[in-house]
């Protein structure tokens, strides 16, 4: 028998599966169920459970989703990996550095995220503090750039608001003052032989002062610029003053804020749908174009397959060369019966002379007929029953006319959903202009405005 051989690919997946297998005989595996039974039955003890006989030292492997969350467990154990999702939310687990996840890991609520967010504001405080060091956000720097004037502007609004108390210079000054003060003072406490009561106070009172003054050293700097922007505006957070601590705002230039509006409009139709509007505003948004477009279609062919439904019999015509001929042949009657006097006449005279006058009587049997004859014809000469286009194009019109001017119930007498004829474009304009940028706000629905170096930047706090 000839040996097998595997191209690259095929051996690649072979090799993945055999180290699989291989690393699964290494485990030892228990259903999420059985592992709960467990860890309820050890008090929340993961690491109890990893020392039973049945796991012979293996390191565990859980089948499937695990979810632990609002239990009193501080650890998984000799758990390492989790064939599906691991929720350990508001547990006390520290650790789970060793623990592999097929799933998403949720950890809210734990030592772990309380680490992650120490090392998340170490950094910030890192990075605003070199910032601050080189004077990078600074008014005067030559170069400061956009996201430093963005900051500025929501720093000095923030100000202007008494949200956050500046020092100024005169305070900075008194600060300095108070400090060489203490400095004094302290020495002189210290060398003092006995406690003097008198200098301790002076130097408690000075102390709280200087605390009071510092707790006012607030900077553009405490604004930590976010990773993510928000519709293309610049988004900050708060930290290191207490009352706006973490408060999160969206700052844009002028320049910026009409195209963020619209994006934001068009995110928020995306998630709550057509249906989330009230039905009275959307009617103003209904794309009058397609409702004619779709209308005039509809009824051009309901009226060419259903003439009958439109039109009876006085809606329709003779035609010109119809009434042409019918024209023609009354002419031609006319002249045939005025000839028929003539002949009569004729024949009166013929007879009152006692002459052979049977000419005459043939005559006028001839135009008896020719007058019957062209009568029949008259008589036969109808309308033609197909509409014409411009019978067509009038019933049109007024259908259509009637549409537009009340499409909802248009499209509700042929059971449609008129929904989907709002114009999405105006619609956005729509909401722009009736509700304002405010709308941005997931806070308080408002906005302000701040100049910075002759450049206007609107703020809008998110969180």
């Amino acid at each position: 028998m000839g040996k097998i051989k595997l191209n690259e690919n095929q051996f690649k997946i072979f090799l993945k599966h055999a180290i699989l297998e291989q690393n699964e005989e290494e485990y030892h595996k228990i259903s999420p169920e059985e592992y709960k039974d467990l860890l309820k039955l050890s008090g929340y003890h993961g690491k109890g459970i990893s020392k039973l006989p049945m796991f012979k030292g293996k390191p565990i492997w859980i089948t499937g989703d695990l979810d632990i969350p609002n239990t009193p467990t501080n650890s998984l154990g000799n758990v390492q990996y989790v064939q599906g999702r691991l929720d350990i939310s508001n547990t006390n687990i520290s650790d789970i550095s060793n623990l592999k996840a097929k799933g998403y890991i949720q950890d809210y609520g734990t030592p772990i995220e309380r680490r992650r967010k120490a090392e998340i504001l170490r950094q910030k405080l890192e990075d605003a503090e070199e910032r601050k060091s080189i004077g990078e956000w600074d008014l005067d720097s030559p170069d400061i750039d956009d996201l430093g004037l963005a900051a500025n502007a929501l720093y000095q609004n923030l100000v202007n608001n008494r949200e956050i108390d500046d020092i100024t210079e005169e305070e900075k000054e008194e600060l300095k003052q108070k400090m060489s003060e203490i400095q004094v003072l302290q020495k002189q406490y210290d060398d003092a032989e006995d406690h003097d009561d008198e200098l301790y106070e002076k130097i408690s009172d000075l102390e709280t002062e200087i605390e009071e003054l510092e707790n006012k050293s607030n900077s553009v700097y405490n604004l930590i610029p976010m990773r993510y922007d928000y519709h293309g505006m610049y988004m900050f957070e708060i930290i290191g003053v207490e009352d706006v601590e973490g408060n999160e705002y969206a700052v844009g230039h002028d320049n910026i804020m009409g195209k963020a509006a619209y994006s934001y409009v068009e995110n928020y139709i995306d998630d709550v749908g057509i249906e989330g509007f009230n039905e009275s505003f959307l009617e103003n948004y209904i794309d009058e174009q397609e409702v004619e477009e779709f209308a005039r279609e509809f009824w051009e062919n309901d009226v060419r397959d259903n003439p009958e439904s439109y039109f009876d019999e006085s809606d329709y015509e003779l035609s010109e060369e119809q009434e042409e001929r019918i024209e023609t042949l009354e002419n031609y009657i006319s002249e045939l019966e005025e000839l028929r006097v003539t002949i009569e006449a004729q024949k009166d005279e013929c007879e009152s002379e006692e002459r052979e006058c049977d000419e005459f009587e043939e005559k006028l049997e001839e135009i008896d007929d020719n007058i019957t004859e062209a009568q029949d014809e008259i008589d036969g000469i109808e309308p033609d029953r197909e509409p014409t286009e411009e019978m067509i194009g009038e019933i049109v019109d007024d259908r259509v006319s009637d549409a537009i001017g009340n499409p909802i119930r248009f499209f509700q007498d042929f059971g449609m959903d008129w929904k989907e004829y709002v114009d999405k474009d105006s619609l956005v304009i729509g909401l722009v202009e009736s509700d304002g940028y405010g709308m941005m706000s997931g806070y308080d629905g408002t906005y302000d405005t701040q100049e910075v170096n002759g450049q206007i930047y609107y703020i809008i706090r998110i969180h």
